[in-house]
Order: structure tokens, then sequence, then C-alpha cells
């Protein structure tokens, strides 16, 4: 069964959903994530359906920074995040480099608190901060790409929002509906919010 709104895009996942370990770190409702600040008055993620209804809501607004970062499953996109941030670490080192030696050069046209630190510890982790930022508009984008490459599927997720049959599943909750051949979506619940999962396909029951 296809997921209507994959994330596989990201990098390559087929087959079965990525599972977050037990013990994982749980987003908390005032925590933002790459520097968007939780919105659950205009996004609500208390149930499932609520968070299909918020995902459709985030896209008809264009606001997918914001669908990246609050509505998909945080911990494949941590996950996908992570690959991402290493393509990008060589230009983020470049760029700042540019800078800090732009600003070493000419110290007088910079605030002392506008001025990229010179200690290497402090430097490296600069450098990994803006590799995830770069990684982070680039999933935005793929997931962009994806919408428009495959329109059909917000429109199959309305359909399943309208009148979709919404049941729990091991793992969280799946929503289908009978008229949206061979697609679902499916869910999971951290803490108090559900999230859209990545998931292709129904994951095998372990053997008792």
């Amino acid at each position: 069964m296809r997921l209507i709104f994959s994330l596989a895009l990201f990098a390559g996942a087929v087959g079965f959903a990525w599972c977050q370990p037990p013990g994982g770190e749980v987003p908390k409702d005032t925590d933002p994530r790459f520097g968007f600040p939780v919105r659950l008055k205009a996004f609500p993620q208390d149930t499932a359906k609520r968070a299909l209804a918020s995902t459709v809501e985030a896209i008809e607004r264009s606001d997918l920074p914001y669908l990246v970062a609050h509505l998909m499953d945080p911990g494949f996109v941590d996950l996908r995040l992570g690959d991402r941030a290493k393509q990008f670490e060589a230009p983020a080192e470049q760029e700042l480099s540019r800078q800090r030696d732009a600003q070493i050069r000419n110290p007088e046209k910079y605030k002392p608190e506008e001025r990229l630190p010179t200690d290497r510890v402090k430097f490296a982790a600069l450098i990994v901060a803006k590799s995830r930022e770069l990684a982070f508009k680039q999933l935005v984008r793929d997931v962009e790409d994806k919408l428009l490459n495959d329109p059909q599927s917000i429109k199959d997720m309305k359909k399943i929002l309208k009148d979709g049959k919404f049941e729990d599943v091991e793992t969280g909750a799946k929503a289908t509906h009978p008229d949206v051949k061979d697609r679902a979506v499916y869910f999971r619940k951290i803490g108090e919010r559900w999230f859209l999962e990545n998931r292709q396909e129904e994951q095998p029951k372990k053997d008792p």
C-alpha cells in the first residue's frame, strides 16, 4: 500500500516505516523546531484526524516549513536531516569562513556580538548548525517538489479527511477511503500529539 504523502523522497526510504526507539525524546508543545514555534491552535494535533486536517491546512497555506518541522514524524525528519546535513557541511564551512575572514579584516564594521567565533570548537559547532539549517531548507524543497509532482495526493488527503475511515493500528493510526485505491495515511502519537508517519506498507508483526 502506498503512502499518500510519502517521506520516502527524503532519502530512499522504502518498505517499512522507520520507528523511533522506545525512550526517544518527546517533542514538547513549547519547543520550537528549526526556528519555528509550535502553533497548536492553528494546527491542532490532538487526534490523528485533526493532524491530517492540519497537514492539509499547512499545504494549502504553503506553510511547508511548519509541516516538516511539526506535523511530520519528528524522529524520521531528524534522521533524514542528519543525512542531508553532512552534504552541506563543506559549503557551510566555506560560507562561514568567508564571513569570519571578512570580520577579522574589518573589525570596525561589526559589533562584537555579531562576529563569528575564532575558537575552533565553537566555530565547528556553528558549521554543524549552519549545515542543519541548509539541510532543513532542502527537505522543505523536497516536499514542495513532491506535491508539485503528485497533485493528486492533496486531493486524496481531502477525500480521506472528509469521510474516510480512521482506525487504530498497532503502531498508531491509519486512515483510508474506499474510493482512494492503494493509498493510506499513517500516524504515530508522541506525547499528546499525532504526527504523519513515514509508512509505505504494514509493518510485519513480531513473532511472540
